[in-house]
């Protein structure tokens, strides 16, 4: 199981007062791979932020985990804030299991991860008190094997109490419900590989520095 828009960053310092944004993704990019300054130590604490998938069928706002997943939250927003994932598809529907997007070669079989400048993967942070517990959890994607969680990722259609303890919960779905079920409905190709017959694709991103704040006008 592996399994022309800019982002833009909403702030709410009042809101969320522990928030320390770092500066990254307005300095990008800093080598080939384009994902920002992924060379320089970083000791800035993010604990409150979301991310809006826009998608063709709709917005999906998560908010994330980063103090349970660091390393994934933080590859997931760099990976965001490159815009590494405009213009991927959602290559896997699942009906009342998951959904699954993130690789830029839209056949699932590609991406990388914005932690290391060579693209590698990274570990798995497994939390015990977080489970495939209900609808829209985010969660990294991986091969099975360790160090492979690079840019895939998949949210969830209903509790999967198989997935726990082989998967990087990263975040929950937090606004985008009816996105979501509109993505479950959509029709797929064969029963085998699951892809749907039209394209779901991701237009853009936002980056939140509270999961809770309205859009900046």
């Amino acid at each position: 199981f592996f399994v022309p828009h800019t982002p833009s960053i909403e702030r709410d310092a009042a809101a969320a007062p522990h928030v320390l944004l770092r500066g990254w993704w307005a300095s990008r990019p800093c080598h080939p791979t384009g994902f920002g300054q992924l060379c320089q130590p970083t000791t800035i604490s993010i604990s409150a932020m979301a991310v809006t998938l826009h998608t063709s069928l709709g917005d999906l706002k998560f908010e994330l985990y980063c103090e349970h997943a660091p390393v994934a939250c933080e590859n997931f927003l760099r990976l965001c804030a490159s815009d590494y994932y405009v213009n991927t598809v959602f290559h896997r529907n699942i009906k009342g299991f998951l959904v699954q997007g993130g690789d830029p070669t839209n056949a699932g079989k590609g991406g990388r991860s914005a932690m290391s400048e060579d693209g590698d993967g990274f570990s798995n942070e497994l939390v015990d008190s977080l489970k495939f517990s209900h609808r829209g959890i985010l969660a990294m994607a991986n091969s099975g094997k360790e160090n492979t969680n690079k840019s895939q990722f998949f949210v969830t259609y209903a509790k999967a109490p198989s997935l726990n303890g082989m998967y990087t919960i990263m975040g929950r779905l937090i606004s985008g419900q009816e996105t979501l079920d509109v993505m479950e409905k959509a029709p797929v190709q064969d029963a085998k590989k699951y892809r749907p017959k039209l394209d779901m694709t991701v237009t853009g991103t936002t980056i939140h520095a509270n999961p809770f704040a309205e859009p900046v006008a």
